[in-house]
């Protein structure tokens, strides 16, 4: 199925890195994880970020915690990979 169909019920902002802010850093981390059947996240593993390693720990925290509508296939939820990409912008701070 496609990637459009990932749809977080419930999104947690991550915690802002205390040197990346008063360094006024700002970046990205994209996730990849396993949403279960109940729409929780498991196993999630940082496939890319910028600048490298600055947000990855924030971010996995962050995502852990986030909650998913299950995929369904005829009536039935199913397990699925996903992918979320978790932005770190000082203006949402």
């Amino acid at each position: 199925g496609a990637e459009g169909d990932v749809v977080p019920w419930v999104r947690i902002a991550p915690q802002y890195p205390r040197d990346a802010e008063m360094s006024m850093i700002e970046g990205y981390v994209e996730v990849e994880f396993t949403i279960t059947e109940t729409g929780s996240v498991r196993n999630p593993r940082v496939i890319d970020s910028k600048p490298p390693r600055i947000f990855d720990r924030e971010a996995i925290r962050a995502i852990l915690r986030w909650k998913f509508k299950p995929r369904v296939i005829d009536g039935v939820a199913v397990e699925r990979q996903a992918t979320q990409t978790v932005e770190f912008n000082l203006d949402d701070q």
